[in-house]
């Protein structure tokens, strides 16, 4: 049975935090719209939540997944989508959650908002707080 689901379709090949940290820094150094994604990642490696999160890029998107990451496709994702995705403007910062079930969702917010916007995700989709780790 195939289901409706825009979940990530392919196997999960994770970068280490620290590249997409430097990676979305530099970007914003000579782009500052990629600023609010940047501040994201730096977010999950100030409180340890490179334990608990997958990530990988997908051109300038951030697409993340709560570990262990399953080994076979779909796989449920949180996508920050970046400024150069087409989905948002500079200033602004859309993040979509990405089911296996098809029950998408997502939520478009000023820049400024990203970082505590990610978080929500993470708990409501993942279970996984800023700073506490695992709450499954």
């Amino acid at each position: 049975m195939r289901l409706n689901s825009r979940a990530w379709p392919h196997r999960f090949e994770e970068v280490p935090w620290r590249d997409i940290a430097a990676r979305f820094d530099a970007m914003a150094a000579v782009h500052p719209e990629f600023g609010p994604v940047a501040e994201i990642v730096a977010s999950v490696l100030a409180c340890g939540g490179d334990a608990h999160l997958a990530a990988l890029t997908s051109m300038h998107d951030l697409v993340v997944t709560a570990r262990p990451v399953p080994a076979h496709p779909p796989i449920p994702v949180v996508v920050v989508r970046s400024p150069s995705s087409g989905f948002v403007g500079a200033g602004g910062v859309f993040i979509e959650h990405r089911s296996v079930t098809g029950h998408d969702d997502g939520i478009f917010r000023d820049g400024a908002e990203a970082v505590p916007l990610f978080w929500r995700f993470m708990i409501e989709k993942f279970g996984i707080e800023s700073g506490f780790g695992a709450q499954r």
